[in-house]
């Protein structure tokens, strides 16, 4: 009895032919160079700049509360032209100034020239200015679980420990897609973060 010899073509290793992964890439390729774009662009609506103007308004005035030493302030206010908001971050506050030494003796002079003096602290920045589009509606608002929506101008607190008041908005593209996003801080860590109306209610 002859042995049988295996077929060489059932034997032979299966595998993805170059052409076959040039075109897997090339359909890749088009996907990436199609979705990029609308994602970049996507932050680029009245409702996504609008977004983006809050959360760089709490960084800055977050940073800047840390770096300085003193409080610092986010502030909405409506627009002067009557439509759309304003928003801003700077200094609000902080410690106290010296006292002058204008009276002093002129034994004491010597000395408090040769006294060394503290370094200043740094400013942290000149703070952020921005603006809500004036398509973008706010449909809520509430610092410190209080409701302001019917003050002329409406403050957010930075403390120098990082921490802040707490604070979440709600708002709106009038005439886009009419979905509600907010931002909301974390009075812990002075962060903020964009949350879906789902997420407001969950938690």
């Amino acid at each position: 009895m002859s042995p049988t010899r295996a077929n060489p073509r059932r034997a032979a290793v299966s595998a993805f032919t170059l052409i076959e992964l040039m075109v897997v890439m090339g359909l890749m390729m088009i996907i990436i160079a199609i979705g990029v774009p609308r994602m970049v662009q996507g932050n680029r609506t009245p409702l996504g700049e609008s977004l983006n103007a809050v959360m760089e308004a709490c960084a800055a005035a977050r940073r800047q509360a840390i770096l300085s030493g003193s409080t610092a302030r986010v502030t909405i206010r409506g627009a002067e032209e009557g439509t759309g908001f304003i928003i801003s971050a700077g200094g609000g506050g902080g410690a106290p100034k010296p006292v002058q030494a204008e009276n002093v003796n002129s034994d004491m002079a010597g000395y408090l020239d040769e006294a060394p003096k503290p370094a200043p602290k740094p400013s942290g920045g000149i703070g952020f200015n921005g603006r809500i589009h004036d398509e973008v509606a706010i449909h809520f608002i509430s610092v410190n679980f209080g409701d302001p929506m019917d003050e002329d101008q409406i403050e957010v607190t930075f403390y120098p420990n990082g921490t802040s008041d707490e604070f979440t908005i709600g708002m709106r593209h009038e005439f886009g897609d009419a979905v509600l996003r907010f931002v909301q801080l974390d009075s812990v860590t002075g962060l903020a973060y964009i949350k879906t109306e789902y997420e407001i209610v969950r938690y």
